[in-house]
């Protein structure tokens, strides 16, 4: 069974999950890197020169093949996949089919804001300083993080290790 890793830009998807594939020793997926290869570029680049469907559509496409991988996998997700057309519905047929368990990574929109101001590398979505932009965001994905989550951590003061530990124990549930 794979485990998912949803939740906004700056909750460290990447960064638990590779973490937690190792101790698991399991691939790691990450589908900001795969949606990349099937656009032919980073995902700041085909925001600016091909628009954010065009970025969906990549996420979307990747999503499909990263869980049709054989090997059960840590896949963590770009923090708008679930938006992308057809990504919840895939990723909700998943779980019922029970291929899927999704963890919810998720912290206020004032944690996630900070952590992304202090990142060069994470350009801006909007035109909204970085707090407005993280509550407008969260204002609209939760709802969706919310129904597709099997179980939702809070990794706003967690120390990471606390997070691993909690991605593990739902990764090896019985």
């Amino acid at each position: 069974m794979h485990l998912v890793l949803i939740g906004l830009r700056g909750t460290g998807k990447t960064t638990a999950g590779r973490a937690t594939a190792d101790l698991l020793a399991r691939p790691f997926i990450d589908l900001d890197d795969r949606a990349a290869a099937v656009c032919g570029m980073d995902a700041a680049t085909c925001f600016a020169t091909r628009g954010e469907q065009a970025w969906r559509e990549a996420e979307a496409d990747a999503l499909h093949a990263g869980l049709a991988e054989p090997t059960p996998s840590i896949i963590a997700l770009g923090g708008g996949t679930p938006t992308a057309p057809g990504a919840a519905s895939l990723l909700q047929e998943s779980r019922v089919r029970a291929s899927i368990r999704i963890a919810w990574l998720d912290a206020t929109p004032e944690i996630l804001a900070e952590r992304i101001a202090e990142d060069a590398g994470r350009p801006p979505l909007t035109d909204l300083d970085p707090l407005a932009e993280m509550r407008e965001i969260d204002a609209r994905r939760r709802p969706i993080f919310e129904r597709l989550a099997d179980e939702r951590l809070d990794v706003g003061q967690a120390e990471i290790l606390a997070v691993i530990g909690g991605l593990v124990a739902l990764a090896t549930r019985g």
